[in-house]
């Protein structure tokens, strides 16, 4: 198998996992630290597991930038989720 046909091929897979888990996972996590809540642990869990697969992830941009805007945004997302929790970390923390 060349590297372009397994390249879609991972590229459906992670396209299904963000549709199925990782989208819903960020929205309920914005939604948390939104009600000024912080991450529990198995919160910062789950993020570093996101985190070491993003190095796939940046493997598969590089060579087909179309799908560069998507993961940007992901990642900027799952950074505002965890300033937030940060913020809300500071404000518990001052009381």
């Amino acid at each position: 198998m060349d590297i372009e046909q397994k390249d879609k091929g991972v590229i459906a897979v992670l396209l299904k996992r963000f549709e199925h888990e990782r989208y819903p996972r960020i929205k309920q996590l914005e939604e948390k630290v939104g009600n000024g809540a912080v991450l529990e642990q198995h919160d910062l869990t789950y993020l570093e597991q996101v985190l070491m697969d993003t190095h796939q992830v940046i493997a598969i941009v590089t060579r087909h930038p179309e799908y560069g805007a998507l993961a940007k945004e992901t990642l900027l997302m799952y950074e505002e989720i965890m300033t937030k929790s940060q913020l809300n970390s500071n404000k518990v923390s001052s009381n």
